[in-house]
């Protein structure tokens, strides 16, 4: 080991005598070339194999690792930045790739490309617009204090561009479902085990994983019980459409989904779940008049299991049913439910300012200094419906290009083969946005962004 060190540090000294020499002797110009070569060759060599790996990584980081992800989208949007700034050496010092005319005029095209693609893609175009516009959003309004909070989720749909436009293989996609798949597989399967006090929280085990009655199993239980039902519509489009051929492994995985997001606090989930297995039992029975009650009923059976078996889906369902009711009534001496006060209150200020809405970050200030419901607002910077948070503060401009973006991609995957299963995923995410602000939300954005990604980019065989 001590001598193959010894022989490192002799090259490497040997080679700065050599540079220094060469600097002396022949000035610094062939040196910058000498530079330029290796550094694009290794650039070259590594950039396109650490795409890859990472894209594949951010199927196993999305359900386990908030931080994580975090770091592995910097490292992806580093490499992002790294094709623009040698396209930028390449285009202003022309004279430094002599050696290698093709190799330059290849890399300048694809970087081209990346530009048109981004250009032609009018829901790109449309979250470039509606970050322009809370930009602009800043110069009408009296309240901006949550305006850097906001900025900072406006720069998570930033990364639509970079992972629509690197360079993604179709093993690289199929190995990111595998892993996404697999790891909210055993996500799910980890919460149910920790629901049924079968195992302690894996806090208890594991040192980096906050110890907290609002995780499911790695994350927070409403992001969690999400994920797990994306997953059975990605794992449904799988199976129906015979992409793979493990298809009893598919149905165990949509099984532990199910348990798990019905025996959990989430309610988003049990939602998405529930009307992504009504349209497909619909869709695909719409001509079996029989078979397709038979499903329905089936379905309607399930829940009612859940329902008389599961206590924490059986609290959460009255619970629910209850407030509807009573119209956000929670009882005698208790205050009116938030959501109910969120909606009508936030309803009732955008009538009084519907075109350009209060200003970007102003809707946390807003409801502290003016609703007097007995409610905490401090915490609260959105009224836990997208929509209505984006046309508050932007106004109707705001909320025409947040739909923009939804209705492009819808389109775009819709003309794709199986396009009906595609388009499925940005659907459920807009009726996610009824119930909270899942677009500024950066695990969900991250998730939805990854797997739009998938969606977009895969070509069926």
């Amino acid at each position: 080991m001590n001598s193959i060190r010894n022989q490192l540090q002799k090259i490497i000294f040997s080679s700065l005598i050599f540079f220094i020499c060469m600097f002396f002797v022949v000035g610094p110009y062939p040196l910058i070339i000498v530079f330029h070569i290796l550094a694009l060759l290794l650039f070259e060599s590594l950039r396109n194999k650490a795409q890859q790996v990472l894209f594949i990584l951010l199927g196993i980081t999305i359900p386990t690792s908030i931080a994580i992800t975090n770091f592995v989208i910097g490292l992806l949007a580093l490499c992002w930045i790294l094709d623009w700034i040698v396209f930028f050496w390449i285009s202003v010092f022309p004279r430094y790739v002599w050696y290698d005319h093709l190799q330059s005029e290849n890399f300048k095209l694809n970087v081209l490309k990346k530009i048109s693609q981004i250009k032609e893609s009018k829901w790109m175009l449309s979250i470039f617009g509606l970050i322009g516009l809370y930009a602009l959003g800043l110069y009408w309004g009296d309240n901006h204090l949550n305006a850097v909070w906001q900025f900072q989720r406006l720069a998570l749909l930033l990364v639509f561009p970079i992972l629509a436009t690197i360079a993604i293989s179709q093993l690289t996609i199929k190995r990111s479902v595998m892993a996404f798949l697999g790891t909210t597989f055993f996500s799910a399967l980890a919460a149910i085990l920790i629901n049924n006090n079968i195992i302690q929280p894996l806090g208890e085990y594991l040192s980096f994983i906050q110890v907290s009655w609002r995780n499911a199993a790695f994350i927070t239980y409403n992001y969690h019980n999400v994920l797990l039902a994306l997953s059975v519509i990605l794992s449904l489009y799988i199976l129906i459409e015979k992409k793979t051929k493990y298809n009893y492994l598919l149905m165990i995985f949509i099984v532990v989904y199910a348990l798990s997001i019905f025996t959990e606090r989430g309610r988003a989930g049990q939602v998405i779940f529930n009307l992504s297995a009504l349209f497909y039992i619909i869709y695909y029975n719409r001509k079996h008049l029989l078979r397709l009650l038979a499903f329905i009923i089936l379905l309607f059976s399930f829940q009612f299991i859940v329902y008389k078996t599961t206590k924490v889906y059986k609290n959460r369902f009255d619970a629910v049913s209850n407030i509807i009711a009573n119209k956000g009534d929670i009882g005698e001496g208790k205050l009116e439910d938030i959501r109910y006060v969120f909606v009508r209150e936030s309803f009732n200020r955008i009538l009084e300012k519907p075109i350009w809405g209060y200003g970007t970050g102003s809707f946390g200030k807003i409801f502290i200094d003016e609703v007097d419901s007995g409610h905490d607002f401090y915490p609260h910077t959105t009224p836990h419906n997208q929509y209505l948070y984006v046309w508050f503060e932007l106004g109707i401009l705001g909320l025409i290009l947040l739909l923009l973006i939804f209705y492009h991609q819808i389109k775009e995957l819709f003309r794709k083969k199986d396009g009906i299963h595609r388009a499925l995923l940005p659907l459920s995410f807009m009726f996610l946005m009824l119930v909270d602000s899942y677009f500024f939300i950066f695990i969900l954005t991250i998730a939805y962004i990854f797997l739009y990604t998938i969606y977009s980019r895969y070509e069926s065989e």
